[in-house]
């Protein structure tokens, strides 16, 4: 059983962030960043291998889990979010982190080594992206992701959890053992719906600045993984994979778009297999 210690730290006024803290604080830092829909406790099952040899840092994501949902959209985007992470980072005393994002904290993570450089040691992105490179199919995203807010506020969260677990992008999770497709929808009915569609308004991928011009810029070694039943984001991990120049791309075979919860042994065997070129143990 790892013991988790919870704090909720309060960043200006009003932002409120609750984060899990395990292993020893002695410990190389690793701080995890979940996906849209999930929460902190998406990674409780990853902390009895990472909390053994890591300093792990998980926090709820804004409009997520317990942590705070603002009617000014402004506060939850990526940009603001990044800079709140490295202020709770240094509350902590944590001067040094590797970062590992999954999905929309994968973007997150890409936005932590804009806005806090001097933190991140490294970085590990899961089935992300830099943003949508195109300014006309940016906005059309941003209209279809603020469209689909409304319909999470209107038609309510038990509405949006079976259509969010019905897209195509997750259509590998019929493979999941039932126990973990219920944990999962656990996870996505425990949130405010206003939370998760202030979210999409806020930080959803046509909300974002594209990152792509600055990726050459960057300068954290990276994993990159994908699954080897998601198209779309291999074909993005090796655009990211061409752009970072400190970087690796791995494809995790009978994976889809969760390769973490599909496929979770190669997950980590390919997250500790880098750790380990970076002298991380």
């Amino acid at each position: 059983m790892v013991a988790i210690t919870s704090k909720k730290i309060v960043v200006g006024n009003d932002r409120i962030y609750h984060i899990d803290l395990a292993g020893d604080p002695a410990r190389p830092p690793i701080m995890l960043l979940h996906g849209f829909t999930g929460s902190r406790s998406s990674w409780t099952p990853f902390l009895p291998a990472l909390a053994t040899k890591y300093h792990v840092v998980i926090p709820d994501l804004p409009g997520h889990g317990e942590s705070f949902v603002s009617p000014n959209i402004y506060n939850m985007t990526m940009n603001v979010t990044a800079q709140d992470l490295k202020e709770i980072l240094q509350r902590l005393g944590i001067k040094h982190t590797g970062i590992l994002g999954y999905s929309m904290g994968g973007r997150l993570a890409l936005h932590m080594q804009l806005y806090a450089a001097e933190l991140v040691d490294f970085l590990i992105l899961e089935s992300s992206t830099a943003g949508i490179a195109n300014f006309g199919e940016r906005i059309e995203r941003r209209q279809k992701d603020d469209s689909l807010a409304g319909k999470i506020e209107s038609r309510g969260l038990t509405w949006f959890v079976d259509y969010w677990s019905n897209i195509p992008l997750f259509s590998a999770h019929s493979r999941l053992p039932s126990a973990v497709k219920e944990r999962e929808r656990q996870i996505r009915l425990s949130h405010n719906p206003y939370g998760l569609a202030q979210s999409l308004r806020a930080a959803g991928t046509g909300r974002q600045a594209s990152l792509w011009p600055v990726l050459p810029y960057y300068r954290a070694p990276t994993l990159i993984i994908a699954g080897e039943d998601d198209e779309k984001f291999q074909a993005i991990g090796r655009h990211l994979h061409r752009q970072l120049s400190r970087s690796q791309f791995i494809v995790i075979d009978g994976a889809g778009h969760t390769t973490h919860l599909e496929q979770p042994e190669r997950f980590s065997t390919a997250v500790t297999d880098f750790l380990q070129t970076l002298h991380v143990r």
